[in-house]
């Protein structure tokens, strides 16, 4: 079991790279993508003397990178917590306990699946800070952060809390059961 999470790590940290690579590569090469990070356009900057536009447009590229970092940090703290989340399960599945014992620890372990919910929680608040200085970026991190924490608190409820908690259910049941004969 400690090789299954261990590749696990692994895969995780592949995960982490592809995504600050993706992003950053995005950031720099992608129009659109870029866009969403910017608190202004040239448009609607309106007509400022050359410095002015220089620094604003520096102000503005700072302000797109501290936003991009941002929903890069929280998206990264999802993964995080999703595979805490599998390990922790990993850990209770591979122990030596009787089901009655590993039912409880997995009671315990409630809160792991609920921390992709706190990260996104942790974005929405970390967005209200950046919407100062950028209210397109600011609501592309609550939206996201929001929604990745309810996606990965649900997948691991459905994928491996659920099916450990029936398997324990029905070991407990078939083994009362047989103490019952």
């Amino acid at each position: 079991m400690r090789g299954k999470v261990a590749f696990t790590f692994v895969l995780l940290v592949v995960i982490i790279a592809a995504i600050v690579i993706g992003v950053s590569y995005s950031f720099n090469n992608v129009q659109g993508f870029r866009e969403l990070f910017f608190a202004s356009t040239p448009e609607t900057l309106g007509s400022v003397g050359p410095e002015a536009e220089e620094t604003l447009a520096k102000r503005s590229e700072f302000t797109a990178r501290v936003s991009m970092w941002i929903f890069v940090c929280i998206t990264i703290l999802q993964f995080i917590a999703v595979w805490i989340g599998y390990a922790v399960v990993s850990n209770i599945k591979a122990g030596k306990e009787e089901p009655e014992f590993k039912l409880k620890n997995l009671e315990n372990a409630e809160v792991f699946f609920d921390i992709p919910l706190y990260f996104g929680l942790f974005g929405t608040v970390s967005a209200f800070l950046v919407m100062t200085f950028s209210p397109q970026s600011s609501r592309l991190i609550a939206y996201s952060s929001t929604l990745i924490g309810i996606i990965f608190s649900l997948i691991l409820r459905v994928s491996f809390q659920y099916p450990l908690r029936r398997k324990l259910m029905r070991e407990q049941y078939n083994a009362q059961k047989g103490a019952d004969k």
